[in-house]
């Protein structure tokens, strides 16, 4: 009987320490506001960033720097777009064991704005 909850007790602890995961998602217009502004649609694009994390309960000690912080911009910079409209995001988290990886997806169109010439005023 030992044996037992024994096993069951360390086949539980493998369960709640290495397949943990937890997500999020969301939706957005567009990252810019563009209000009665035409635009043409390029393609649509999609890009997951992944970083790593040493999680010990309460504290938390990146590997490298979240790249969250210009996130469109890197989307943007491929096919040197002006705005993503239709955003979908979502992130999760996988821990296995004190390891934790982070994901974070952004999907949209990206979009251009049509050049448009400037009005000479006339004398």
């Amino acid at each position: 009987m030992k044996h037992f909850f024994a096993t069951i007790s360390i086949f539980l602890l493998f369960l709640g320490l290495v397949h943990c995961a937890s997500s999020s998602v969301g939706i957005a217009t567009s990252n810019k506001p563009i209000p009665n502004t035409p635009y043409e649609t390029v393609k649509t694009v999609e890009k997951t960033f992944t970083w790593y994390a040493l999680d010990l309960i309460i504290f938390g000690i990146p590997f490298s720097e979240p790249p969250i912080t210009d996130l469109y911009e890197k989307v943007m910079e491929e096919d040197a777009g002006d705005a993503l409209v239709n955003i979908r995001y979502w992130n999760d988290k996988s821990i296995f064991g004190p390891l934790t990886r982070y994901r974070f997806t952004i999907k949209g169109d990206l979009v251009r704005f049509p050049s448009q010439p400037t009005i000479k005023s006339k004398k």
